[in-house]
C-alpha cells in the first residue's frame, strides 16, 4: 500500500510540473526548456579507452517513443537501436584508441531477441578478429546475456554470481475457461492447421499441431545457440546440453569448473583484467590535485555512436538508402507509434517513392502480423516503391503472418538463421456477450429487414448461415495470401500447400523452403540494396519514421502522459505471469480490422525462461 501511494504522489508531481511548465513558460521558452533538458556534453576519446556494452539496456531495431514527462524528468527507458550497436562496435575495431570492449553485466541482463543479438555477436567477433580483447563481467549470466558473452576472450563472474543455461520454454495463456465464467461467446474461423492464434480462445491447451510447430521452432532455436556457445567457448554441443538438462542455473564456482568461465572475481580485479587488454586504469597513488574520477578509460556504445556521427563528414549530396522500420502489431488506420499503422505507413512509403534523393529501401519488419486489410494496404505501396526502387526486406526477431504479407511486396527477403517467420494463415474471432446479458438481466430485441441485418452485432452467436458468410471471407483473404506468396516466390501450388497452412518457420528453415533468399542482419540487407540500386561506395542511410518534432512531442505526448497510469506492483515471482496477461491484453485491443480477418503469428512469441 505504501508502494501504491508512493507511486500515485510521483505521477501526480510529474504531470503538475508538466502542467505548470506549460501554462507558465509558453512556446518559446518550453523550446528553451527543451533544449536544457536533452542537451548532453561531447563525449571525449582519449587513448586506450574501452568500448561498453552494458547488457542492461535493451537493443531493439529503434529507439522507444517519450512522452512528454519523460522528456522533462529524464526518466526515460534508455534503449540501444541495433544499427547504432552494431556500426559502433564495427568503427571501434577501425579505432586504435579504443584498445578493447567490455560486456558489462554488473546489472540485470535486458538484452532480448536472439535474431537481433546474433547480428550483434557477429559485430564482436568482427572486432576480435582485428586483434583487441573483450572481456565480460557479470554477476548474473542470463541466457541471453550469456549468448553475447560468450563471444568475449575471458569471461569473469562474481564470485556470489551464476550463468543460467537452461533451455527454451514458452508459456502460452489460454482465456477459455476465464471467457466462459465471464459470460463471453467466442466463434472462431481459421485457415490452416496450423495456425492456432485463435486457440487461446477456444482451448485450453495447445492443438497437436500447435504443440508441433512451437517445439520444432524452440529445437531450431536452441540449436542456433548450442552451436554459437560451443564454437565460441571451445565446448562441445552435448556437453552445453547436458549442463542445461542437468544443472540449469550454475553458481559461480560450477560455472567456472564447466568452463562456461574463465574466473571467479571481484569488480576490482576485472579491472585489472581491462588493463592487461591496453585500457588506461587509474593509478590509486597519483599526484593528488590529478583529476581523474574513472576508474579506468571507458565510453558507452551511444556516447561512441554520437561521437562517430558528431564528426562524420557530411555527404548531403549523395545518394540515399531508406530504412523503414515496422515495428509492433498492424493495425487498420493510422495506428500508435507503437504499432504499425496501415495508412500511415502507406503515407510514408509513398513519400519515399517521390523522393528522387532516395535510391534504394530496406523494410525492417520486426512484427507477428496482425489486419489483414492494413498488411495489404502496406503491401500494395511496397509493390509501387518496388516498381522504381529496389526494396530489400529485412527480417528481425519476428517478421510472420502479415509481417510475411508485407515481405513478399519486396525484391529480396533476408532473415537472420533463427528469426520467426512464415505463419501464412488467416483467422477470425466472434465474440458474444448473450450469456454475459443473461447474467446481468440485460435483454436485447431486434426489428430487421432481413436474416442477415445484424450479421455483425456481438449480442448473439452467429447462426450457420452467418458462420458460412464470415468463412468465405477469411477462405478468400487465405487465398489472396497464398496467391501474393506463390507469385513472388515463384512456387507451385504443392509447394505452396506444404509451407503454408499457417506454419511457423525459423529463417534458417524458410530459406530451405523458398521463402527466404538471404541469411544475415539488417546491414547485410542495406548492403543488398546499394548494390541493387549500384550506388558503389558513396552513400548514405536515412531512417524513417523519423522522429517527431517538438509539436507532435508537445501536445500528443502531453496528453498520453497526463493519463498514464502506473501498473499493479506485484512481488517478482507474480510479475512475468502479469506481464504476460498485459502483453496479451494490449495485442487483443489491437484487433480492429474492419472484416475482422487477421493475418498474425498464431501465439503470442516470448521466451519465458525462470
Amino acid at each position: 500500500m505504501k508502494n501504491f501511494f508512493q507511486q500515485m504522489v510521483a505521477s501526480f508531481l510529474g504531470t503538475l510540473a508538466a502542467i505548470v511548465v506549460l501554462l507558465s513558460l509558453g512556446a518559446t521558452g518550453l523550446v528553451l526548456l527543451f533544449i536544457l533538458v536533452s542537451a548532453e556534453a561531447d563525449p571525449v576519446l582519449e587513448e586506450k579507452t574501452a568500448l561498453i556494452l552494458d547488457l542492461a539496456i535493451p537493443i531493439r531495431d529503434t529507439s522507444p517513443t517519450l512522452s512528454l514527462q519523460q522528456s522533462l524528468l529524464g526518466n526515460q527507458e534508455e534503449i540501444l537501436p541495433l544499427r547504432t550497436v552494431v556500426n559502433a562496435i564495427e568503427k571501434a575495431s577501425e579505432d586504435d584508441r579504443i584498445v578493447a570492449l567490455l560486456i558489462d553485466g554488473r546489472r540485470s541482463n535486458q538484452v532480448d531477441g536472439y535474431a537481433n543479438l546474433s547480428e550483434v555477436q557477429q559485430a564482436l567477433i568482427k572486432f576480435k578478429q582485428s586483434g583487441k580483447k573483450i572481456v565480460a563481467y557479470g554477476l548474473n549470466y542470463s541466457e541471453l546475456g550469456y549468448y553475447l558473452a560468450a563471444t568475449a576472450d575471458t569471461i569473469l563472474i562474481n564470485p556470489m554470481g551464476g550463468v543460467e543455461i537452461n533451455g527454451l520454454g514458452a508459456q502460452p495463456i489460454f482465456f477459455t475457461g476465464a471467457l466462459a465464467k465471464a459470460g463471453i461467446g467466442v466463434q472462431t474461423l481459421r485457415v490452416g492447421s496450423y495456425k492456432g492464434a485463435v486457440e487461446p480462445y477456444t482451448r485450453e491447451n495447445l492443438s497437436p499441431e500447435n504443440r508441433q510447430q512451437q517445439q520444432l521452432l524452440l529445437n531450431q532455436i536452441w540449436q542456433i545457440y548450442l552451436t554459437s556457445v560451443a564454437n565460441n567457448r571451445s565446448l562441445t554441443v552435448p556437453q552445453l546440453q547436458a549442463i542445461a538438462s542437468d544443472q540449469g542455473l550454475l553458481f559461480a564456482d560450477i560455472a567456472l569448473r564447466e568452463k562456461l568461465v574463465d574466473k571467479v572475481t571481484y569488480w576490482d580485479e576485472a579491472v585489472a583484467e581491462l588493463k592487461q587488454a591496453g585500457v588506461w586504469i587509474n593509478d590509486p597513488e597519483k599526484v593528488e590535485g590529478e583529476e581523474e574520477d574513472q576508474e579506468f578509460r571507458k565510453i558507452s556504445l551511444a556516447e561512441y555512436h554520437r561521437l562517430q556521427t558528431g564528426t562524420a563528414a557530411s555527404h548531403n549530396q549523395d545518394p540515399k538508402i531508406a530504412i523503414v522500420y515496422l515495428e509492433g502489431s498492424i493495425v487498420n488506420g493510422r495506428g500508435t507509434w507503437e504499432n504499425i499503422g496501415g495508412d500511415r505507413y502507406g503515407e510514408l512509403l509513398r513519400t519515399i517513392r517521390q523522393d528522387d534523393d532516395i535510391k534504394a529501401v530496406v523494410l525492417r519488419i520486426n512484427s507477428p502480423g496482425g489486419s489483414a486489410s492494413a498488411a495489404d494496404i502496406i503491401w500494395r505501396e511496397v509493390q509501387l516503391l518496388q516498381a522504381q526502387k529496389p526494396v530489400i526486406i529485412s527480417m528481425g526477431n519476428v517478421a510472420a503472418s502479415g509481417g510475411y504479407w508485407i515481405a513478399t511486396a519486396g525484391e529480396k527477403i533476408v532473415a537472420q538463421p533463427n528469426t520467426v517467420t512464415g505463419s501464412i494463415g488467416v483467422f477470425s474471432i466472434l465474440f458474444n456477450v448473450e450469456n454475459l446479458g443473461d447474467r446481468l438481466g440485460l435483454n436485447w430485441d431486434e426489428v430487421t429487414t432481413g436474416a442477415l441485418a445484424n450479421v455483425g452485432s456481438s449480442i448473439k452467436p452467429k447462426t450457420e448461415l452467418e458462420l458460412a458468410i464470415f468463412q468465405r471471407s477469411v477462405d478468400q483473404v487465405y487465398e489472396i495470401f497464398l496467391d501474393k506468396v506463390g507469385r513472388a516466390r515463384n512456387l507451385s501450388p504443392e509447394a505452396l500447400d506444404s509451407v503454408a497452412q499457417g506454419r511457423v518457420w525459423t529463417g534458417g528453415e524458410a530459406q530451405k523452403v523458398g521463402l527466404v533468399d538471404q541469411l544475415g542482419g539488417l546491414q547485410t540487407a542495406v548492403n543488398l540494396a546499394a548494390a541493387q540500386a549500384e550506388l558503389g561506395e558513396q552513400w548514405q542511410v536515412k531512417e524513417y519514421p523519423t522522429p517527431r518534432g517538438l509539436n507532435s512531442l508537445l501536445w500528443n505526448n502531453l496528453i498520453h502522459g497526463l493519463t498514464e497510469t502506473n501498473s499493479v506492483v506485484l512481488p517478482p515471482f507474480l510479475q512475468t505471469n502479469w506481464q504476460q496477461l498485459e502483453r496479451e491484453w494490449a495485442e487483443l485491443s489491437q484487433f480492429n480490422d474492419p472484416q475482422g480477418i487477421y493475418a498474425r503469428l498464431p501465439f503470442s512469441w516470448h521466451f519465458l525462461n525462470p
